[in-house]
């Protein structure tokens, strides 16, 4: 049997100050995530936008991982808080290839950035600062989420699930394709949501890559169920 090949986003880092060596930088464990699903990962490097459509042409799925914060412009507002964390030139290669894999039909699992990505790129908005959600170790449980009834969430996660959190921003006006499908339990912050619509889509505010190996959670069965049943 042909196993899905699973695009995922990759950032970009410099390996020391002063030294013009740049390194793709992305958690190894989205691809154990995915291997462990039965996928084969395919990291994807930042490109020229109009190398989207032959990456997206490539592979069955796309997830879009972590990083920055978006660039508030692209949703229509000023830079409101004291940070340097943007990546214009991601925002835009990764807006490229969300576009085209919506043309493509290739379904999208976003991480944390990804989520409020897509949903910014869809038609949605961002809160550009929270309170209680970053600042916490990616491998420590920060806070509960609670998922929505009849969601797919919830039949991966069940009703309840310990997640982390290292979020600094998060969805406020929702793409008009989208739903809520968890919330955090502490606060109502919008922490997954799901398309009901068109493209399919899902997304989560956490991390689960960095929880893939915790007994008792279901963030490996996430992995599992984009790569094997998500369509």
């Amino acid at each position: 049997m042909t196993r899905p090949v699973i695009g995922i986003t990759s950032n970009e880092k410099p390996v020391a100050k002063d030294l013009p060596i740049i390194h793709l930088s992305v958690n190894r464990q989205f691809a154990d995530g995915v291997k462990a699903a039965g996928g084969l990962p395919f990291y994807i490097p930042l490109s020229d936008p109009k190398e989207a459509k032959d990456y997206i042409a490539q592979i069955d799925k796309l997830i879009l991982s972590g990083g920055q914060n978006v660039d508030p412009k692209r949703y229509g507002e000023e830079k409101t808080i004291d940070s340097e964390d943007y990546f214009p030139e991601r925002d835009r290669w990764e807006a490229a290839l969300i576009e085209e894999a919506i043309r493509q039909d290739k379904p999208v699992l976003g991480i944390c950035r990804g989520l409020q990505l897509y949903n910014v790129v869809t038609g949605g908005s961002l809160y550009q600062d929270i309170a209680g959600h970053k600042g916490q170790p990616p491998f420590a449980l920060a806070h509960d989420v609670v998922t929505e009834p009849n969601s797919q969430l919830r039949q991966i996660y069940g009703d309840r699930q310990a997640v982390n959190s290292v979020h600094q921003q998060s969805l406020k006006k929702l793409a008009p394709h989208l739903a809520v499908t968890a919330k955090s339990a502490d606060d109502a912050i919008i922490e997954g949501v799901e398309s009901q619509e068109g493209h399919a889509f899902i997304g989560v505010q956490w991390h689960p890559e960095f929880l893939i190996d915790k007994s008792g959670l279901a963030d490996q069965a996430l992995f599992t169920y984009f790569v094997q049943n998500f369509h």
